[in-house]
């Protein structure tokens, strides 16, 4: 008697039929370290020119950067703006992802390794190093305690200095990747609104701007990427995910895509610098000319502050109208067993 069974199981196809186009369009060639870790020269130009806007980096600057050294922008930074000192690299943290029984990532934070434990150290030191500059790149998700972090890199930042923070919110991301994928990045992302209040916390005033940055690339080099699990968002996913993943696109988006893809990257830049006010504020970048601005938490400070609001004859005789209507008003008494 016959016997046949249908393949391949692992992973499983999404049509029988389909599998010889399958395989035959998903290919992930071998890329250098500098093309996969990077989105192209006129991502990087655009991001040199937001670093410029939004940093206000010079030539002179001490420049700390916090972030993955997987496509890191130390070497670009030093070239475009030709800076002098070298630059002091950090590593966000370090977190080890072991993969489970059904295939999921299981997260395991690295204790004092990364950004936390290096300021936290410097702060405690009588001479605490001192940088012009502070540039935090995708590193949001590494830090258990951004309040405390933000006020250890306060202590060494230089008079007059400025931190920016370039972050990747996953319920804002536009890169074009599976569905797993982007729901496990929302599930582990940093709420982006509790970050910028404790930097306000920190008695900074914080400026802040979404920014879509222009991407073009080869299909299969932005395979190759997903693959690598760059960015770094991606490290929450397992291999096992990534092929299929790999195949939803494929069979989706990029089914009837040529062999160039383009696409944006929408990031937030949020900058904080000294603040001469009593009290920080948040406001957009793009209306910093406006008379109109987000308040901080009324806690900045230890204190809280009471608001008071003059009122006018005529928002008198209205509060005094709604008071006589309300004791004016019949009280229905009602009642279920009535």
């Amino acid at each position: 008697m016959a016997t046949y069974h249908l393949g391949p199981e692992t992973p499983a196809p999404f049509a029988v039929l389909s599998e010889g186009h399958m395989r035959k369009n998903v290919s992930v060639p071998f890329l250098s370290d500098q093309l996969r870790f990077s989105f192209g020269e006129s991502y990087e130009a655009r991001m040199c020119e937001l670093i410029h806007k939004y940093l206000e980096l010079n030539t002179d600057d001490r420049l700390c950067y916090i972030g993955d050294p997987r496509g890191t922008f130390v070497p670009m930074l030093q070239e475009k703006f030709c800076l002098v000192k070298p630059v002091t690299t950090v590593v966000p943290g370090h977190i080890h992802f072991e993969e489970g029984p059904t295939h999921r990532m299981l997260a395991i934070r690295v204790a004092s390794v990364g950004a936390e434990d290096y300021f936290r150290r410097e702060a405690t030191k009588e001479t605490p190093a001192v940088f012009d500059k502070i540039l935090m790149h995708d590193a949001m998700n590494y830090f258990d305690e951004h309040r405390n972090t933000f006020q250890n890199i306060k202590k060494c930042l230089a008079p007059g200095g400025k931190v920016l923070i370039i972050h990747r919110p996953g319920e804002m991301m536009t890169l074009p990747i599976f569905k797993d994928a982007q729901q496990r990045i929302c599930d582990n992302d940093q709420p982006y609104d509790a970050f910028i209040r404790d930097l306000t916390a920190t008695h900074l005033e914080v400026t802040w701007e979404v920014e879509c940055l222009p991407v073009k690339m080869d299909r299969d080099r932005w395979y190759a990427m997903i693959q690598d699990h760059f960015p770094p968002q991606l490290e929450n996913v397992s291999a096992f995910e990534v092929n299929l993943g790999l195949r939803e696109l494929s069979e989706g988006v990029m089914k009837y895509s040529e062999g160039t893809i383009e696409f944006a990257d929408r990031l937030l830049f949020v900058t904080g610098a000294e603040c001469d006010a009593p009290f920080p504020r948040i406001r957009r970048h793009s209306k910093l000319g406006a008379e109109s601005v987000v308040p901080a938490s009324s806690k900045i400070l230890g204190r809280r502050v009471k608001y008071e609001l003059e009122v006018t004859p005529e928002l008198r005789s209205l509060v005094r109208a709604k008071e006589r209507n309300d004791l004016q008003a019949p009280k229905n008494n009602c009642s279920l067993f009535n």
